[in-house]
Parts: C-alpha cells; sequence; structure tokens
C-alpha cells in the first residue's frame, strides 16, 4: 500500500514489508530448537522409532562433528541438545538483526517524510515569490472555495496464530482515536483552518483550495507512514478518506453529512472525490491529477429520496497511481 511518489520512500516502505514478514522466520529456529531438545529426551530413552526422524538432523550433526565434539566416555550423546540450543541462539540473533534493521528503515522513512515536507514547503515559496514577476495571474472562478477532507481509519489485528481474537468494538475505538491523534500532530504543519470530528470521523478545512496539491503530496506519505507505525503494535491500518470544495461556510455541516455519507461505501484507500470537487478543480490553472470516474451512488440517508451523485477517484498523472 505505496502511495508516495518519491522513489526512495518507495523503496523503504517495500523493504520495511519484507523485513516485517521475514522476521516471522525466528520461529522456524525456535521451533526446531523445540524439537531437538524433545528428541533429545526421548533418545536419552531409547526410543526405537526415533530412527525414521534422522533426516531431520542430518546437516546439523555433521556440523557439530566438525567442530570436534566428541562422546568418548560419555553414556548420554549430547548431539542433539548443543544443536537445540544453537538453534534457539540463531532464533535470538536473528530476531534481534531483523528488528534493529526494520526500526532502523522506519527511522529512514520517517526522515525521508519529513525531507519531502521540507522540499514541498520549499518550492511553494520559491513559486510565490516568482509568481508575481513572471505576471503569472492565478485568479480563477473558484478562488474563494475551501477545501474540505474527511477521513475514517480502519483497523485490524495482525494476526500471528489462528487462536488470536479480532479486536473488540472498544478496542477498535481506541486505535481509532491513537490514529487519529497521530495524524493531527503530522499534519499541524498544514495550520488547517478547521479541524474537528463528524460522526467521530476526522475532518479537516483549508481556507484556499488551491493548496490542495500539495495537501495531497503531504498527506499520502503522512498516511504511509503511520499505516507501518501501527503495524508494529500488530494493528493493520487502512483508510477511507474524501475530498470536497466548500464555497460557503453556512454548508459545511451539509457537505460534511454528504462526505460521511461516502465514507460508508468503503473506497479503502482510494481518493475519493465529490462532483463539487471535480467543478472546482477543473477551474484550476494546473491540473497534476486527473479524475476516474467511480459510478453515481444515492448519498441520501434518507431511502425514499434519491440522491444520486457521481463520485470520483484522484488519479496522480505523473505515476498513474
Amino acid at each position: 500500500m505505496v502511495y508516495s511518489n518519491n522513489d526512495t520512500l518507495t523503496k523503504l516502505n517495500t523493504f520495511a514489508q519484507l523485513l516485517y514478514c521475514v522476521k516471522f522466520f525466528r520461529f522456524v529456529f525456535f521451533f526446531y530448537s523445540f524439537l531437538s531438545f524433545v528428541f533429545w529426551f526421548l533418545n536419552c530413552f531409547e526410543v526405537d522409532w526415533l530412527y525414521l526422524f534422522n533426516w531431520l538432523f542430518v546437516i546439523p550433526y555433521q556440523i557439530v562433528g566438525a567442530l570436534g565434539y566428541r562422546v568418548d566416555g560419555i553414556s548420554v550423546d549430547f548431539s542433539l541438545a548443543i544443536i537445540g540450543g544453537a538453534s534457539l541462539i540463531l532464533g535470538f540473533a536473528f530476531d534481534f538483526v531483523v528488528n534493529n534493521l526494520y526500526n532502523r528503515v522506519l527511522d529512514l522513512q520517517e526522515e525521508e517524510t519529513r525531507k519531502i515536507k521540507q522540499r514541498r514547503m520549499r518550492e511553494r515559496k520559491t513559486v510565490r515569490r516568482t509568481a508575481p514577476a513572471a505576471g503569472m495571474n492565478i485568479e480563477n472562478p473558484m478562488e474563494n472555495s475551501k477545501l474540505l477532507f474527511i477521513i475514517m481509519p480502519h483497523t485490524h489485528k495482525i494476526k500471528r496464530k489462528k487462536e488470536d481474537l479480532e479486536l473488540t468494538f472498544q478496542e477498535v475505538e481506541i486505535w481509532k482515536q491513537r490514529i487519529n491523534k497521530k495524524l493531527l500532530e503530522n499534519v499541524s504543519y498544514s495550520k488547517p483552518m478547521q479541524k474537528g470530528y463528524y460522526r467521530k470521523n476526522l475532518f479537516l478545512m483549508y481556507k484556499d483550495f488551491n493548496y490542495v496539491d500539495d495537501f495531497i503530496y503531504y498527506i499520502r506519505p503522512t498516511l504511509d507512514s503511520i499505516v507501518l507505525e501501527f503495524r508494529r503494535y500488530g494493528i493493520s491500518v487502512s483508510f477511507c478518506y474524501v475530498l470536497s470544495a466548500l464555497a460557503q461556510m453556512q454548508n459545511l455541516e451539509k457537505e460534511l453529512d454528504c462526505m460521511d455519507t461516502i465514507l460508508s461505501l468503503n473506497f479503502v484507500n482510494d481518493i475519493i472525490v465529490t462532483n463539487r470537487f471535480k467543478v472546482t478543480y477543473d477551474n484550476k490553472a494546473t491540473h497534476q491529477y486527473s479524475m476516474e470516474f467511480k459510478g453515481e451512488y444515492n448519498l441520501s440517508k434518507n431511502l425514499s429520496i434519491s440522491n444520486k451523485q457521481p463520485l470520483y477517484a484522484l488519479i496522480d498523472r505523473r505515476s498513474g497511481e
């Protein structure tokens, strides 16, 4: 689930996901160690059928022999115990190395995200300084429109065992609160005009709709970093989010109500935008994103009233994502 247009950040995200999967290989060492100790214990009692499983220990036996281990004068063969102990040590060593690599990659990913934010801020300052000198006219008919964003996180427990239980309703709400809090911390630099919760879903509003390209540029790696961070706690996170435009403040609650209904359609990890957003965005002088038609949906909460509206997904022209 990588959204960043930055190649380095994309590679870091992919490598972090790979390390997260690889670190479970430590259980192979632990299981082999357990098996070795069990068979060593049974071998002490000379259980006849153990020879059927000799193939499991052929190579470790050869390694133990090559290391100069001798059993002369000793009534009990400790080879399997040595193999079990070595497997246990290897398991802990493997876990230590992979976890340190994983945490290091997460640190690099956070650092890269910070660099992206700083670079983008410098680019914006440069554009603001050069635009008047070049005689650029950035006025458009929707200049006073505001940018509106609402998001709903979905959380699931990463099950490491079949018997692991799914999160309870109370646990889901607690994790959502922690995710929203983290998201607010990460977007504080953008200084939204207004922020709050609408039916438990976090929303942000910016006074200038033209901030939209910068906002999307930042929000993608921000959400990626949150996904990786909470995976450390064994929680899988995905997001549904919607963007719209607001021309008049008195329509804020009505627009949020409509966007909240769109969230319930569960377009996971797509940037869903309203028709009002599309009309406003089409009036911008430049267009970094194109829009993919997702269909018409009845967005009325009253089933007896039809309120069909077109919805779109925002597509980055440069990456095709």
